[in-house]
Parts: C-alpha cells; sequence; structure tokens
C-alpha cells in the first residue's frame, strides 16, 4: 500500500505550482466519509456530491436538463430495456491510463457484488462491451429513470484500481481515489471533516479554473458569519434574510435554489397508533401547514400536499385528497377512535383511561414547536424527543418511533422517488422512516418506474399521488429553499435543473468549476 505522504509527493510533481489561486473553501456541518463510491457517508447528500469531483458518470446534468458526460452519445431500444452508449476518446484516468468500455462494464458489475449505495443496480441484467468505445446496458425491465437516476449518477470506476479488492469498504488510502474526474483528492482528515481537491490538468473537458477545492466543517449556526469574515467562501443557509443582509455588498451573493428540500412528518405505519389512518387524517387535519410553512419558512418556502409532490414540479397535480386545517373535524376522528376528554383536563384518553402521548422525534426543536402545538389543541400530550441527525436517522432505519420529524432533499428531479421513499430503498438516510404495503401503492409505484410512454408514466406518477395522500405515510409541511451564500471572486454558481444527481439543491456542480460551461 502506497502511503498518502508518498502519493501526495507524485502529486506535486503532477499539478504544476506556478499559476495556483488560491483555493475556493466549501462549508459543511459534518464529516461526510472517506470520498470512495463504497465509504462516503449517506447521512445527507454532501457525500455523494463529493464524489462527484472525483469520478464521471456517463451522463451529467447543467442548468437544462441530462447532458453528454463519459458517453458522448446514446440510443435507447422500443421497449426501453437497452441502452447502447457510445464513449468518448481521449478519457483518461487520474494516473493517466485511458478510460474504456471496459471500466464501465467493470464498475457495473463491481457495484452489484459491493453496492453503490445511492442506487440501487438490480435493475441492471447485463452490461456488454461492443467494442473499446461502445458499451451496452441491459436491463431485467423497463425503468423509466434510468438515464437521469442510474446513467448520470453512477460513477465509472477503473477496473485497474479496484480488481481483485474484495473490501472496498475497509480501503481508505489516497490511492486509491483514482478517478477521470475533474479534481483528485489531496488531502483528507476526518477528525476534523476537512477536505482537500485539487485540479486535475488532463481533465476531458479542459483544465479546471479552480485550481484547489476544501471542505471544512462550520456549524450550521455559524455558516453566515464564516462567509462574511472571509473564512470560507461558499456556505448555506436555509434563512431567507441572508437575501436582504448581503444586498448591495461589494462581492458577497446569495443565490436561491428551487424548494427542493422537504420538511414532512413521517409515520410509523407498524405502529399501533400511526398505523391507524384514520389517526394519521386526524393529525393531518388538525396541522395547520400553511401557518406552519410561513412560520418556520418566514415566508419563504412552499406550504406541502398531501400527495408529497410539491406545487409547481412539473409531475405535480392537485386532483389528490386535501385535508383543511380543522380542528373540529381532527377531535371528531380522534372521537370516533375511542379518544375522549374524561377528566376535563383538555387531555385525551382513550377507553382504558390512558393519556393520548405523541411523542415526536426531531433534530429540529424550534421547527417542531409550532406542529407539537397544534396536535396540543385538539387534546394531543404532544412532546418532542430531541436527537441529533444521525440518530435521528438511525431511529428511522430501525422503526423505533410513532411519528418523526425530518427535513431532506430530493424533493424534484425524477418522480420515482414516491416509490423509493415509501419503499425503503431510498438512499439518503434522511428520507428513510416508512413503507406503504398497499397493493395499490405498490402497483402505481411499479407501473410509473416501468412506463416507458410518456402519457402513460404521468398518468400513473399522477396516481401514485392520489394513493399517498389518501393513505398519507407522511405530512409534508413545506418544501423550501436553500440559499447559497458565496464570494463572487472566488466563483459563480447556479443552479442544476431539478437539482444535482436526484434532486439535491447543492451547487458544487462540476461545471461551476470548467472553463466555459456557462
Amino acid at each position: 500500500m502506497v502511503r498518502a505522504g508518498v502519493f501526495l509527493l507524485l502529486l506535486a510533481l503532477v499539478v504544476p505550482a506556478g499559476g495556483q489561486e488560491a483555493p475556493v473553501r466549501i462549508a459543511w456541518w459534518t464529516d461526510v466519509g472517506f470520498p470512495t463510491p463504497f465509504a462516503f457517508s449517506t447521512v445527507g447528500p454532501g457525500g455523494v456530491v463529493r464524489l462527484t469531483l472525483l469520478y464521471d458518470s456517463l451522463l451529467w446534468k447543467d442548468d437544462r436538463g441530462l447532458i453528454p458526460w463519459l458517453a458522448e452519445s446514446w440510443r435507447t431500444s422500443p421497449g426501453g430495456t437497452r441502452y447502447v452508449f457510445r464513449l468518448r476518446r481521449r478519457v483518461v484516468w487520474h494516473d493517466g491510463r485511458p478510460l474504456t468500455a471496459r471500466d464501465v462494464r467493470f464498475s457495473f458489475a463491481y457495484f452489484r457484488r459491493h453496492p453503490f449505495r445511492w442506487v440501487d443496480l438490480s435493475v441492471v441484467q447485463a452490461v456488454e462491451v461492443q467494442d473499446r468505445d461502445t458499451v451496452v446496458v441491459q436491463l431485467a425491465r423497463p425503468f423509466a429513470p434510468f438515464l437521469e437516476n442510474v446513467a448520470a449518477v453512477v460513477p465509472v470506476i477503473p477496473e485497474h484500481v479496484w480488481r481483485g479488492v474484495d473490501t472496498p469498504e475497509h480501503l481508505q488510502d489516497l490511492v486509491v481515489t483514482v478517478g477521470s474526474g475533474p479534481y483528485r483528492l489531496a488531502e483528507y482528515r476526518p477528525e476534523l471533516g476537512f477536505y482537500r481537491f485539487v485540479a486535475f490538468d488532463g481533465y476531458f473537458r479542459g483544465r479546471p479554473g479552480v485550481r484547489e477545492i476544501q471542505y471544512v466543517v462550520v456549524p450550521t449556526a455559524r455558516q453566515v458569519l464564516a462567509v462574511q469574515s472571509g473564512e470560507v467562501d461558499l456556505a448555506m443557509t436555509t434563512a431567507p434574510e441572508v437575501q436582504d443582509l448581503f444586498r448591495g455588498h461589494p462581492s458577497l451573493r446569495v443565490l436561491a435554489t428551487e424548494p427542493l428540500s422537504v420538511a414532512r412528518l413521517v409515520f410509523n405505519l407498524e405502529h399501533p397508533l400511526t398505523g391507524r389512518k384514520l389517526f394519521r387524517q386526524a393529525v393531518a387535519h388538525a396541522v395547520d401547514v400553511q401557518g406552519v410553512a410561513a412560520l418556520v419558512t418566514r415566508g419563504s418556502g412552499v406550504p406541502g400536499n398531501p400527495g408529497v409532490v410539491r406545487p409547481g414540479d412539473p409531475w405535480y397535480t392537485p386532483q389528490v385528497r386535501r385535508y383543511a386545517f380543522d380542528p373540529v373535524r381532527a377531535r371528531w376522528l380522534l372521537r370516533f377512535l375511542g379518544y375522549e376528554d374524561r377528566d376535563g383536563d383538555g387531555f385525551l384518553e382513550g377507553p382504558d383511561g390512558t393519556r393520548l402521548v405523541v411523542e415526536v422525534v426531531t433534530s429540529a426543536a424550534r421547527e417542531t414547536e409550532p406542529v407539537l402545538r397544534s396536535l396540543a389543541q385538539v387534546g394531543m400530550d404532544a412532546r418532542a424527543r430531541v436527537v441529533d441527525p444521525a440518530t435521528r436517522a438511525q431511529l428511522a432505519a430501525e422503526g423505533r418511533f410513532a411519528v418523526l420529524y425530518t427535513t431532506h432533499v430530493g424533493a424534484g428531479g425524477d418522480p420515482d422517488y414516491l416509490r423509493t421513499w415509501f419503499s425503503g430503498e431510498d438512499a439518503n438516510a434522511f428520507a428513510a422512516g416508512t413503507v406503504l404495503r398497499t397493493p395499490e401503492f405498490q402497483r402505481w409505484a411499479r407501473l410509473q418506474a416501468e412506463a416507458v410512454d410518456p402519457a402513460h408514466r404521468r398518468r400513473a406518477v399522477y396516481q401514485l399521488q392520489r394513493v399517498l395522500s389518501e393513505e398519507l405515510p407522511t405530512l409534508v409541511l413545506f418544501y423550501r429553499p436553500f440559499y447559497w451564500m458565496y464570494d463572487s471572486r472566488k466563483l459563480r454558481p447556479w443552479n442544476t435543473r431539478g437539482g444535482l444527481l436526484n434532486g439535491i439543491p447543492l451547487v458544487e456542480n462540476k461545471l461551476v468549476f470548467l472553463p466555459g460551461s456557462r
């Protein structure tokens, strides 16, 4: 195994010292794991987005949608099960060796044995090499989101580096972070959550204009100050007030994203209380979604939709079941379930005299408060169990909750997230929570995923939203944008259409750092 110090010495010989500009420093709230497809963290999207600086995919996305990347062209069979990709010539790995169709075939085969945790590749039946620059992907069944959610996400890895590695998740050495992307990993300090990426001069799209990118951990509450003080050049907040704070500043700017971040209550469908549909509907009537959205987002968010898809999204339909804010209706439903205020103390009790206690697991106590107040107004003894985000994700994955308040990205991009969120298949740990097993949900979820005809797929997606609004496995409270604060002297970020990868409103699109991409 080559030691990190030796690798850095070799790297210094490859990357010229002359012409180096000051690094761009990007703030994040936590370490996101070692940046290989096998060791990055799925607690949030920071890890998978960082991978895209090192590794390329067959396709990519810009501010208008899907674009060719490693593949310069592609064609699809009429049945939607066969994709032929023609690769670019003269693409090389960071170590100078050529990238070929064999590497693409190897990547898909290797990920079947050692999963890339951000994408389920079970739909890929076989990958064959036609010639050095042509690869054919055969699917086991039609999969409508294949181009956006697989071809534009799965990192292509070098066969000569990973062949013969049996436990890739344990291999965390700089020497294995060989990709074809615009940057190389020069330093990683997990105890600090610090990453240093340096430009790869042999990149097929040209030498990156930003010569070095550093990621540093900055607590969420300090990120605005960190940008103001020059500690970092790019940071994110959900507070819309920063637009006024930075207005008129000579160099600091704010970029608002699409509202692709969602805040929602997740109901445990296996729990004896929240597994009852009438109870979930009672909660939906009890919570003033419009009021919560306005209060928490300071008017910048979009109130939630029971059908989950954000109003204004290209896949949105208004033809879903609605739950008006109606505390009287909520109390009536709870009384139908056997809960009444028997002692006159304002709290509901069941037939056995047990108080109706509802615990909401949350990592955002302030944002959960208006929800708890709403539930208390209809007689529930509503309490918050405040935990850190990683613990919240763990409790969700293990089903150890009744109601959970979660915020995460992904409310955009391809609508297949309507299936993955409620099938236990979503890669983002923050999207975990509950599995909806009703035959109608499973039917429409499968149909929308396999529909090759766009009109048929739209109908299935609309029906899926209707089912979700009726079954109510989750109550969406609001969708909100991120506000990216940046030093315009260092970089000029922009929004990727529908978010990076599968709906991630982060702005580290590799195109931002390349010359002539806008």
